[in-house]
């Protein structure tokens, strides 16, 4: 890049005896001539700001104009218009955009809600850790919860990616990310909620069958407790909770099974590439009772897909109140049953593969929870081992056999 640069002193005009810096460029993306023209009270001054004008010049390539009026919304703009966008496939590859829009637009949002109109050359380290505190203090919504530390960390890796495409197009001179300790996933609260046998039985067993439900009425002005029954008959949802419970499957891999991805003979189901979250075909098992399950909504569903929806939070939702669930998560029946098959003698690598980890560190971390049961056969076997042993302490000799 050619940079010509003048150091001069105004003889006349609003900055009469001011030493002036003209800078001039040709910036090579719009193919036109830029000029920076700045001003100081002493020639030694101007010396230094000449040359830290063209140190910038060079490192932004010509950019440091555009990115000094750009404000974050506009970042985000072109951040959506070229990486954040829905995905486009390509012979079962993405080749573009993301796959789950649907659940960063929310965090993009926050974003411009706290930066939108701050021009992204005024945003420091220390402006990541104002919105970190910021967001924690604020509900999320729909439901009024407390904010937490892991959707803050998503948040700030979605603007890390903007704020580094900035810096390499030159718009900002600093990578405000680097050595920034805001995205702190040591500080996460992991989860190892795990479905016992019980609960899965009372879950089931509510989304098919007769319940008696009793509230009040008023008739003729008068309040009187009425009770009825009521028939449950959700063959889907239950189809749902059997697959993610055998197969390991995600949420997102379920809803978009077809028909002709389940292979009722050899009890497999193939989860196609473009499904998954690491883009990675995969074979799971169809156990019986799941193909049991299928094999009736072939009867009453229509199409190629056996859920022909997206969506099962309020019947999901419901059959936890129902079957008096307290803090269990959709995807905490995948752990289970990943974690099933790993108790149930199933390799840890093999665990992980079905699963569709692209680490073993990921099984490892997340998928290895133990339940209550699990810990209480391994005290049980600590018991045994110890009383076949059966050791007796009886004289004071017999300690210091034991400890020195």
């Amino acid at each position: 890049m050619k940079i010509k640069d003048k150091v001069f002193k105004r003889k006349n005009g609003k900055s009469k005896d001011k030493w002036i810096v003209r800078i001039e460029y040709l910036d090579e993306l719009i193919g036109k001539t830029k000029y920076i023209e700045r001003h100081a009270d002493k020639k030694g001054d101007a010396i230094d700001l000449r040359n830290k004008l063209v140190d910038e010049v060079k490192k932004s390539h010509g950019q440091m104009q555009t990115g000094e009026r750009m404000t974050f919304n506009q970042l985000a703009d072109i951040c959506e218009q070229i990486f954040y966008r829905p995905a486009e496939i390509v012979e079962g590859r993405k080749v573009a955009g993301i796959r789950s829009i649907a659940g960063l637009k929310p965090q993009i949002n926050n974003l411009r809600l706290f930066f939108g109109k701050r021009l992204i050359k005024e945003i420091t380290t220390e402006s990541l850790t104002q919105y970190k505190l910021w967001r924690l203090k604020t509900n999320s919504e729909p439901l009024g919860q407390p904010v937490k530390i892991a959707t803050v960390n998503r948040a700030l890796s979605a603007m890390r990616k903007m704020m580094r495409f900035a810096y390499g197009k030159g718009w900002i001179l600093k990578d405000i990310f680097f050595n920034a300790k805001v995205i702190d996933t040591s500080n996460e609260i992991e989860r190892h909620r795990l479905l016992t046998i019980d609960e899965e039985k009372r879950l089931l067993g509510v989304c098919q069958g007769e319940r008696t439900v009793t509230y009040k009425r008023k008739l003729r002005g008068k309040e009187q407790e009425v009770t009825a029954k009521i028939s449950e008959d959700n063959p889907h949802l239950k189809a749902i909770i059997i697959l993610a419970l055998d197969s390991g499957m995600r949420r997102g891999e379920i809803f978009k099974l077809n028909w002709k991805d389940l292979d009722f003979d050899n009890g497999l189901i193939r989860v196609i590439g473009t499904n998954t979250k690491t883009e990675r075909a995969r074979l799971v098992p169809l156990s019986h009772r799941a193909k049991d399950e299928l094999e009736k909504l072939k009867e009453i569903t229509k199409g190629e897909k056996p859920f022909p929806f997206t969506d099962i939070k309020r019947s999901f939702a419901t059959a936890k109140r129902l079957a008096k669930i307290d803090d269990l998560h959709f995807h905490d029946l995948r752990r289970t049953a990943i974690t099933r098959w790993i108790q149930q003698g199933t390799p840890l690598a093999l665990a992980g593969k079905l699963g569709g980890h692209s680490q073993l560190q990921t099984t490892m971390k997340h998928y290895t929870a133990n339940d209550a049961d699990a810990v209480k056969e391994i005290t049980q076997r600590i018991n045994s081992f110890y009383s076949q042993l059966d050791l007796k302490v009886t004289e004071e000799s017999d300690l210091k056999t034991l400890f020195f």
